[in-house]
């Protein structure tokens, strides 16, 4: 067996359990808003929009889930914490500003300890920044 062939089967096993991790409703809300998508633009009929919404709702795994996109074209949801990875409040907060959360709460700390240690200039041009990066999050976010 060579190394390539070890790392494919690594990434089958961490697939598998992705697939059979259970889902919580930040899954099921991510996906059925996916599926909203999909329905605007126009990759699923009325009733099949309706049927794969039901299915979601009731979806217990993260492979539930992922099957309700796999004939519909990218980009499809990411789901389940694995995809995120780290600690489960680093991907609840990723998950709920799609990124842009959990970075403004981390670059707000970055300005704070840059005021507390009398950086005046780079805490005041990164927080412009993070002003700049508050306000593209807030007009992106569906």
């Amino acid at each position: 067996m060579s190394p390539d062939d070890a790392d494919d089967e690594d990434a089958d096993d961490d697939a598998e359990d992705e697939d059979a991790a259970w889902v919580d409703s930040t899954d099921r809300k991510t996906a059925i808003r996916a599926l909203a998508e999909h329905r605007a633009e126009e990759h699923l009929s009325p009733a099949e929009h309706d049927r794969r919404r039901d299915l979601a709702q009731r979806a217990r795994t993260v492979g539930d889930l992922r099957a309700l996109f796999a004939d519909l074209p990218a980009p499809h949801p990411l789901l389940g914490e694995a995809v995120i990875g780290g600690p489960a409040w680093v991907a609840n907060a990723a998950r709920a500003g799609g990124g842009a959360g959990l970075l403004l709460v981390t670059g707000g700390v970055i300005v704070l300890a840059a005021l507390l240690a009398g950086w005046w200039v780079p805490a005041l041009l990164f927080g412009c920044l993070l002003v700049v990066a508050a306000i593209f999050a807030a007009t992106t976010h569906r």
